[in-house]
């Protein structure tokens, strides 16, 4: 089924047009806590290596910028609980003023966020990581990553990460767009290990190889862009299983990512399809289905540019 499609159903679409998550119609979609009819959706857990455990659905937030905020409380409604960040992204503070409205306490939030390249070159860690704590909360980040493997840069990095572990302020460390041979030149010095990598997954790049690779020193895998930036979502074949299942393409795609085991990251800022891509936990797809939308793979990385080994920014 297309998620355009998905929206025709009396429910979805007449809740699509209430403003700001509010109203009794949001609250039958899960969110909107003094209407639900059911209770939000329970998020199972990804146990990491050093026995922390991360929500394995959570919220991606690149590009959501001046309604950053908006899209976190009715996230929060939804049952989100892991929200994405970075320094780049711009909206670190939207993130925590949207935890704030959800009424959340802190250590009910999973928050996620990543130095960036330019304050990797320009040494600027420690103000740049004082800047990012300050702004989520002012107490401590759950998850901190590189954001990019930014070549003689990594190592000098990584030890100020571990000295804010060691201070409490960043509970667990981990990076993003590293490729295996990044991952094991670290390992070489690394005195607190690596518990997530974040990289590109969709289903026309499946990175089976990586993920298992990657998985066998012990590191969690995240999937960023994992609609394929809405791509995936047009595909007759994930469409097709999706009718099977009476889910949306959205839903059978993150389906396929969450029975690969991976935590996953999709992005929204519309209340409709935040309700409805946290709503995968209670169908399963047959080996035949996740072996067909795999099949869509062609090793297509949707940035162009993107490879951590020859990236320019």
């Amino acid at each position: 089924m297309r998620r355009r499609d998905f929206m025709k159903t009396p429910l979805i679409a007449a809740s699509a047009a209430v403003a700001g998550g509010t109203g009794i119609l949001p609250g039958l979609l899960g969110f909107g806590a003094a209407h639900a009819a059911s209770p939000a959706p329970q998020v199972p857990d990804i146990a990491l290596g050093n026995g922390m455990k991360i929500p394995q659905l959570g919220l991606g937030t690149s590009t959501l910028v001046d309604n950053a905020a908006e899209s976190v409380r009715t996230a929060i409604e939804c049952g989100y609980r892991l929200f994405d960040t970075a320094q780049s992204y711009g909206n670190e503070k939207q993130v925590w003023e949207g935890i704030k409205q959800g009424g959340l306490a802190r250590k009910e939030a999973f928050i996620t966020s990543k130095i960036w390249t330019s304050n990797m070159r320009n040494s600027s860690q420690r103000d740049s990581i004082d800047k990012s704590i300050e702004l989520l909360g002012g107490e401590y980040i759950d998850l901190f990553m590189i954001h990019w493997p930014v070549k003689e840069h990594i190592r000098e990095t990584w030890e100020i990460m571990e000295d804010y572990v060691r201070k409490g302020l960043i509970k667990s460390i981990g990076f993003s767009n590293f490729n295996l041979h990044h991952i094991e030149a670290l390992l070489q010095y690394a005195k607190i290990k690596p518990v997530v990598n974040q990289i590109e997954i969709h289903p026309y790049l499946t990175q089976e190889a990586n993920v298992e690779a990657i998985r066998a020193h012990g590191i969690a895998v995240e999937a960023w862009f994992p609609l394929a930036h809405g791509r995936a979502l047009k595909e007759d074949a994930i469409i097709g299983i999706g009718k099977k299942h009476n889910r949306s393409a959205a839903q059978v795609t993150l389906r396929w990512h969450i029975q690969r085991g991976l935590i996953v990251i999709p992005r929204s800022r519309n209340p409709a399809h935040l309700a409805e891509n946290i709503k995968v936990f209670d169908f399963e797809l047959s080996k035949d289905e996740m072996a067909a939308i795999s099949k869509l793979n062609r090793n297509e990385r949707l940035i162009p540019g993107g490879d951590p080994d020859s990236f320019s920014w």
